[in-house]
């Protein structure tokens, strides 16, 4: 090799080198609510997330992680290990683990080089870019339902686990508003098939004996539109809503977060502080965002105090923040004060409660 094809060489090792150190801190903590862990540490907003992480989320606790321009939320109760995370220039490659809980997953829009994978104990799903959900319980049965784009599933067989992509390359996808369950039984059946093909392949050309097998087999590992269903109109509203308004937040309002944060830390009060935005609303305790909600209506105000509705909790507060009572009572975000009462309005009802203390 000359000269010039030496510092070529050098040049392109120095840049992929360069690429690969950019891409071990492509996906950070962008938000979370809650108690949420990383690798047994608590999470800090703008915490780095690398390959062999593991994210476990508590009750009523949630965290949003960006992975270059694609989101996943991890929802409560939740364990979740960073299998892969690879980033070459533009190009981006992640596998997730699922052991249990839930995720929504906003991947962005793939190149055919890219890819964006869950496994979870029984199943894999794999996309090109679509906006879906992944659940699995403590009986390792799946739940994946999709609410925009493709998604191809695979019951997730130990013996081929090197061939996944080519088995999941054959399954007809799901599209929105249609959902797969995926049951541990299933999985263990095909995995007892797989065992009796094997034995009878035994002392064969290992290579051919494997292309044998998933051509036998893979009708079995991948999902076919038998075992599709579809949403209830209701449950895909609901979260479809939740899915399209997980996004990064603006700057201006990450720094407002960040000063009540300090500040509770500092001068923590009894029952934490709260912060309304113009379109969310964030309870504060303990150094941390415990949670949060949307402003549906502005809130009622009325001599230095304000109060506010939104979905699980109505929250009484003083102007500068401190909480001084809040009730957990479903709302449609609708508050009107009478007297010395509080109303409280949800699907046709209405419930009093006392604008002092909060209670019935």
């Amino acid at each position: 090799m000359n000269r010039t094809g030496v510092l070529l060489f050098l040049s392109l090792l120095i840049f992929n080198i360069h690429c690969a150190q950019k891409g071990e801190d492509f996906a950070t903590v962008i938000f979370f609510v809650g108690d949420v862990k990383i690798n047994g540490a608590v999470a800090e907003i703008g915490n780095i997330v690398k390959e062999n992480d593991t994210i476990i989320t508590g009750t009523m606790s949630s965290c949003d992680i960006k992975i270059g321009e694609s989101i996943i939320r991890v929802k409560e109760k939740s364990k979740l290990l960073i299998s892969q995370l690879i980033k070459t220039g533009a190009v981006e490659n992640v596998a997730l683990g699922l052991d249990v809980g839930k995720m929504l997953c906003k991947p962005k829009k793939l190149m055919k080089s890219e890819s964006f994978m869950v496994r979870t104990p029984t199943a894999v799903a794999a996309v090109r870019g679509t906006q879906f959900t992944v659940e699995t319980d403590r009986k390792k049965t799946t739940r994946i339902k999709v609410y925009n784009g493709k998604v191809r599933v695979a019951r997730r067989v130990k013996q081929l686990e090197e061939k996944i992509d080519t088995i999941l390359d054959e399954a007809p996808p799901l599209v929105e508003k249609e959902k797969v369950v995926i049951t541990e039984k299933e999985v263990r059946t095909v995995e007892k098939k797989i065992d009796r093909v094997l034995a009878r392949e035994s002392g064969k050309d290992l290579e051919a004996a494997v292309a044998r097998i998933v051509n036998e087999v893979k009708d079995e590992v991948i999902v076919t539109r038998k075992s599709v269903d579809t949403f209830k109109v209701e449950d895909f509203t609901k979260e479809n809503r939740e899915i399209i308004a997980i996004q990064e937040k603006p700057n201006e309002i990450m720094r407002k977060i960040a000063r009540v944060v300090k500040l509770e830390k500092e001068k923590p009060k009894p029952d934490g502080r709260l912060l309304v935005t113009r379109y969310e609303v964030y309870f504060i305790k303990n150094g941390r965002v415990v949670w949060d909600g949307v402003v549906i209506n502005p809130p009622v105000r009325e001599e230095g105090k304000l109060y506010i509705a939104s979905g699980d909790y109505v929250f009484c507060a003083s102007i500068d923040g401190p909480v001084l009572w809040r009730k957990r009572i479903e709302n449609n975000g609708k508050l009107a004060l009478k007297g010395e009462s509080l109303m409280v309005y949800s699907k046709g009802k209405v419930a009093k409660l006392d604008k002092e203390t909060g209670e019935e």
